[in-house]
C-alpha cells in the first residue's frame, strides 16, 4: 500500500514534464502531413532528371513495367502509383511522378508523428521527431525527385505505428496492419524484406502469449500476400508464362547486376566516409543524441519493451545492410535507418520532458528547437564548405550543366534544372530528324523523355559504346557518317562536358554550351585543301 501510494504520488510530477496533452493524434497527423506535403511539393523538381529518377520517369510514361535492370528494380507499387498520377494529364508527367515521392515523404513524416505520440503520449516529442525527419537532408532531397525510397519510409513508419498500437493496447488489427504495410513495402522495394523476420517474431510472441489466435495469423498472412501482390504476382506471372524459374528468382532478388553489392561484406574508404558524413549532414542537431537516449531510457518515456525490442532489431538490421551496401548511391538506402532514429529520437525527447522542470531541461529543449530550426541553414553552410574544400574531389562528375554540390547536397531539388536543360538542348539541336549520341547512361532516359514529350520521333538516340566494343564503335561511326552526309544534325551529350570521350568519325566537334554538335564541313574543307 505504501509503495502504491508512493508511486501515485510521484506520477503527477512525471506527467507534469512529459509534454502530454489532449491534442488529438489524428489532428496532429493531418497537420504534419499537410505541412510536409506543401514543403516537398513546392521544392520538387519539375522536369526530367538524372540517373534512376530519369529511368523511373521514362518507364512510367512509356508503360514499361519490367524495365531493363531486372525484377528487383521494377518497383511495381511505385510504377502503378506513377501511372495513376499521370493519367489525368493535368501536370507535366515528370512532375506528377515526382509528386509521388513528395506524397510518400509527407506520409512518412506524419506517421512518425503518430508513432511517437502513441508510444510516449507526448505531442511535443512527436513534433520534434517528425520535424527532424522532415528536414533531414537526404530525406528532403528524395522527397523532391522521382524515387521509391520515401514511399518505403512511409510504409515502414506505418509498420512501426501499428507495432506501437499493438504493444500499447494489444489490438489485433494492428498486427494485421503491420502485415499489410510490410507486403506493400515489398511491392515497392525489396528492402522491406529486412523487417519481415522482426514481424514474424512479434506474431510468434503474440501467439505464445495468447494475445493472438490462429485466425489472426491467417488474416495477417493473407493481408501480407495481398499487399505484396504487385510484386509477387508479377514474379509468379512471369514463371507461369514460361520464364526460367532460377533466372527469374535471381532477377527478383538481386536484379541483373547487384548480387555482389547486396552480399558485400567489406568496407571501402568511400563507404566509411559515407557512413559517417551523411548521418551528420542529415541531423546536425540533437536528433541523434536524443535517439541514443531514447534507446537507453525508453521506459521513462512509456515505450513498451516489445516495441523497443522490435524497433531496435529493425534499426540494427537496416543499419547493417545499408552501411555495408556498396553502391554509388549508398546514402539513399539510409532512409529506413533514419526513420527508426527519428522514432527513437522522439522517445528520447519524451524521456527528457519527464525530467523535473529545471533550468537544465529548459536549456536543452531550447537548444533542440533552435538547432532544428537552423538545420536548413546548417546544411547550406556544410554545402558551401564542401565546395570550398572540394570535398567531392575525384567523385565529382562534370556532367552537362550539372553542379554536383547542388545536385547531391541541396535538398530542395527545384533549384537543379541541369537534366532539363541538357535534354531540351540536345533534342532541340538534333531536331527535326537528327541524331543524339549519349556517352552517359545516366543521361539517356532524360533525353528520351524530352524527345517523347516534344513529339520529335524523327530524332534518333544512340548510346556510345565502350571503347572495347570495337564492332559497335564501327557501326556507330558508319551511322554518324551517313547522318552527316545526309545533312542531318549529330549532337553529342558527353559524360564529361570538357572532355568528350568519342572522337568524331569525321569533321570536328563544335561546342554548344555543354553539348557538342558535329561540324562535318571541317572534314570537307580539309579534303578540298588536300586535293588542291
Amino acid at each position: 500500500m505504501a509503495t502504491t501510494i508512493g508511486q501515485r504520488g510521484h506520477q503527477p510530477l512525471a506527467e507534469q514534464g512529459a509534454g502530454r496533452s489532449t491534442f488529438p493524434t489524428l489532428a496532429g497527423w493531418l497537420l504534419v502531413f499537410l505541412a510536409s506535403l506543401c514543403l516537398y511539393a513546392t521544392t520538387a523538381n519539375r522536369g526530367p532528371q538524372w540517373q534512376d529518377s530519369g529511368e523511373f520517369i521514362l518507364r512510367i510514361t512509356t508503360g514499361d513495367l519490367l524495365g531493363r535492370l531486372g525484377l528487383a528494380l521494377s518497383h511495381p507499387l511505385h510504377y502503378w502509383l506513377g501511372r495513376a498520377a499521370i493519367a489525368p494529364g493535368l501536370l507535366e508527367p515528370a512532375f506528377a511522378i515526382t509528386l509521388i515521392s513528395s506524397l510518400g515523404a509527407a506520409l512518412a513524416v506524419a506517421t512518425v508523428f503518430g508513432c511517437v505520440r502513441t508510444l510516449s503520449g507526448s505531442t511535443a516529442s512527436a513534433f520534434f521527431a517528425a520535424a527532424s525527419l522532415a528536414l533531414a537532408n537526404t530525406f528532403w532531397h528524395l522527397g523532391t525527385i522521382a524515387e521509391v525510397y520515401t514511399l518505403s519510409a512511409a510504409l515502414l513508419a506505418g509498420e512501426c505505428w501499428c507495432l506501437a498500437v499493438y504493444a500499447k493496447r494489444g489490438s489485433r488489427w494492428a498486427i494485421w496492419g503491420m502485415c499489410l504495410f510490410s507486403g506493400l513495402g515489398l511491392a515497392n522495394h525489396l528492402q522491406a524484406l529486412l523487417t519481415l523476420p522482426v514481424l514474424a517474431l512479434v506474431i510468434l510472441h503474440g501467439m505464445s502469449s495468447r494475445r493472438l489466435r490462429i485466425g489472426d495469423l491467417l488474416i495477417a498472412m493473407w493481408l501480407w500476400l495481398l499487399g505484396s501482390l504487385p510484386y509477387t504476382g508479377l514474379v509468379l506471372g512471369l514463371m507461369v508464362h514460361g520464364a526460367e524459374p532460377m533466372k527469374t528468382l535471381q532477377s527478383a532478388l538481386f536484379g541483373n547486376h547487384f548480387s555482389v553489392a547486396v552480399l558485400n561484406a567489406s568496407a571501402t574508404t568511400r563507404m566509411i566516409m559515407t557512413d559517417i558524413a551523411f548521418p551528420l549532414l542529415n541531423f546536425p542537431n540533437l536528433l541523434i543524441p536524443a535517439a541514443l537516449y531514447g534507446l537507453v531510457r525508453y521506459r521513462r518515456a512509456g515505450m513498451p519493451g516489445l516495441a523497443w525490442l522490435a524497433m531496435t532489431a529493425g534499426l540494427v538490421i537496416h543499419a547493417v545492410f545499408a552501411l555495408r551496401y556498396e553502391v554509388l548511391d549508398q546514402h539513399t538506402f539510409f532512409l529506413p535507418m533514419y526513420t527508426f532514429l527519428a522514432i527513437f529520437g522522439g522517445v528520447g525527447a519524451a524521456a527528457v520532458l519527464r525530467w523535473p522542470a529545471t533550468l537544465r531541461r529548459e536549456s536543452l529543449c531550447a537548444a533542440a528547437i533552435l538547432l532544428l530550426l537552423a538545420t536548413p541553414l546548417l546544411n547550406i553552410v556544410a554545402i558551401i564548405t564542401a565546395r570550398r574544400v572540394q570535398l567531392l574531389g575525384q567523385f565529382a562528375h562534370r556532367k552537362p550543366y550539372r553542379d554536383d554540390y547542388i545536385y547531391l547536397l541541396v535538398p530542395w531539388s527545384v533549384v537543379d534544372r541541369s537534366a532539363e536543360r541538357m535534354s531540351s538542348e540536345a533534342v532541340s539541336l538534333a531536331s527535326p530528324d537528327g541524331l543524339v549520341l549519349v556517352e552517359d547512361g545516366m543521361a539517356r532516359s532524360a533525353v528520351e523523355y524530352r524527345r517523347l514529350q516534344a513529339g520529335l520521333t524523327g530524332v534518333g538516340i544512340r548510346m556510345v559504346p565502350s571503347v572495347e566494343r570495337q564492332e559497335a564503335m564501327k557501326e556507330l561511326a558508319a551511322e554518324v557518317r551517313s547522318e552527316a552526309e545526309a545533312g542531318r544534325a549529330v549532337v553529342l551529350v558527353p559524360l564529361n562536358r570538357d572532355q568528350p570521350r568519342l572522337a568524331p568519325p569525321l569533321g570536328r566537334w563544335q561546342r554548344r554550351g555543354d553539348l557538342y554538335v558535329l561540324d562535318a564541313s571541317a572534314s570537307k574543307q580539309s579534303a578540298t585543301e588536300t586535293a588542291q
